[in-house]
Parts: C-alpha cells; structure tokens; sequence
C-alpha cells in the first residue's frame, strides 16, 4: 500500500470505518465496506483503504436524486464562495465574448452557478445525469459529465470543487488536472473537511466526516504546503469555517453529551443506527457536525 498522493509506503492505520447501507443520499441492497482510515505522515493525507474504483463510484453517484445535496438556502461553504467568486472575479454588466469563464466541478444541482450573475459564461462538470441536467437549466449553463468533455484549450478565470476533492482516490491528481484548466490569473477555491482538525486528530476513524462511504480521502493545510510547489501553484488564503450555520449547530453541551456515548459505546450506536434505519428507511450518521470549525477553505492560483 502506498499513499495515492506522494507514494510513501511509510502509512499508519487510524481505525476501522464502518459499513455503511447509504450512499450519496440513497439506500443500498447491500452495505458498502468501510475498509479503515489511513495516514500518510510525509504529505499528511488521510485515505480509505480499499476504496472501491472510479467506474463504481461514478455508478453510485449516478441515482437519479438531485435533492441529496440541495437543500434550499445556500450552505455555509456555498455562500463563501459566491462571495469569493464576485469578489475576485470581476464581471461585465452584459455577457460577452470576454466575460470571465466560471467552472463548478462537481456542480450537483447548480445552487452556486444559479447564484451567480448571469454576466459570468458557466460551466459545470457533473456525474449525476439528473443533477447535471437541473444544473443546466437553472443556471444557463454548460454541463458536462466529464472536465475532458470541453476542448482542450478552454480556460477558466474561476474553478471551484465545493466538497468534492474527499470524494476522490488522489486529490493531488485532481488538483493538477483543475489548475491545467486555469486562465492566466486564475484561481481554484477549494472547500473540503480539514483533514488535521484537533478533533478529527483525537478520534480518527470516529470523525463523522469520514463515516459516509463516498468520502475517501482528505488533506490539511500541511498537505497543501507539501503538494504546491510540484503543482506549481501559490496558496493565496487556506482557513478553517464551520459547516454549519450558527442557528444550525448543535448546543454545546448536547452535542459534546452525544459524541462520547458514541466514542465510549459504539455497539450502542449500532443499534440505534439499525432501529433508525428499520423505522425511517434513512441514515442517522453519526455525531460531530457543526462542533469546530472542521472545513477548510482554499484559495489557489497557478
């Protein structure tokens, strides 16, 4: 085994990860392995180990749901980035043949795109044929299944991979394939769970944020300094947010209160998990959410 990002056979186990019966939001027949959760101490990756291959994943991605991650009001991280995306890219009153060119890879259902002023030429790359076809819609944009679907020579001003970069088996080979497709002067925002977060650090394979089997591997600001010389890119901002709105998270001490008797007594939780499932035909997942700032945002530019 080696790491999928820098090739260190130098790894340590953190934990087992549980097998879990959902999958970006849909039931399964059968649960998917969870495998364990490895770290890799030259980059700082986090990885599962064995993940399941790009063409199974892709299958699963496929559902034909796109309310799995749409749900209303902009998320916290897709509010950050419509703000970063104004912000940096400055757009004409009217659409032109010089307007500034805007990626979401991994769009979903176009939330962010639709948020954005119709000045901007949009674009979008989505594995979920329904999603990508609301995404299309929505925001007047261009959707493709695959980043090698556009012609080789488009360029982008802006790219974004809104928690997508964990749902793949080597961030570093993404990354250096979204700053391929940067403009001059462009920029990649990337928004993804904070690999290194003290809480993450003390749990392992506990976290909640790698119990959803489509989430496979995931970096930290020490991984960014390690990778972005090779990738020829200069971190402009990397900085940690919560996921959830304040109204959103949990209180304090219910949360905390919930987190140890899921540490201290998992079998526990397991079953709870199963009466949940039996009773409602969805996932409780487990606790952790909205108790640190445990997401990074990443602002790059080739």
């Amino acid at each position: 085994m080696n790491c999928p990002d820098c090739g260190s056979q130098r790894l340590r186990t953190l934990g087992v990860l549980p097998d879990v019966a959902f999958f970006a939001g849909s039931r399964l027949a059968q649960p998917l392995p969870g495998g364990e959760l490895v770290h890799c101490p030259r980059c700082d990756l986090r990885f599962r180990h064995p993940h399941l291959g790009t063409a199974t994943y892709d299958k699963l991605y496929d559902n034909a749901r796109a309310d799995t991650w749409s749900a209303g009001p902009l998320r916290v991280d897709q509010r950050l980035v419509q703000a970063l995306a104004q912000g940096t890219v400055r757009a004409p009153a009217s659409p032109t043949d010089g307007a500034p060119r805007v990626l979401d890879f991994g769009c979903y259902a176009g939330d962010l795109l639709a948020s954005l002023p119709a000045a901007f030429h949009k674009f979008g790359v989505e594995v979920n044929a329904t999603a990508a076809a609301r995404a299309a819609s929505r925001a007047a944009a261009r959707v493709e299944r695959d980043l090698d679907h556009f012609a080789a020579d488009l360029r982008f001003d802006l790219i974004v991979a809104m928690d997508v970069i964990e749902h793949v088996p080597s961030p570093r080979a993404l990354m250096k394939r979204l700053v391929e497709r940067l403009a001059p002067g462009g920029r990649l925002v990337i928004t993804t769970g904070d690999g290194a977060n003290w809480l993450w650090r003390l749990l392992g394979a506990r976290w909640w944020y790698c119990y959803f089997p489509e989430h496979i591997a995931f970096i930290s600001r020490r991984w960014l300094s390690y990778h972005a010389a090779a990738l020829g890119v200069t971190v402009q901002q990397a900085r940690t947010f919560n996921y959830l709105d304040r109204a959103e998270r949990p209180r304090l001490v219910r949360g905390w209160k919930a987190l140890s008797r899921y540490v201290r007594k998992p079998a526990a939780h397991a079953l709870q998990q199963q009466r949940h499932f039996a009773r409602h035909g969805s996932d409780l997942g487990v606790p952790g959410i909205g108790l640190t700032r445990d997401h990074l945002l990443v602002v790059v530019g080739a």
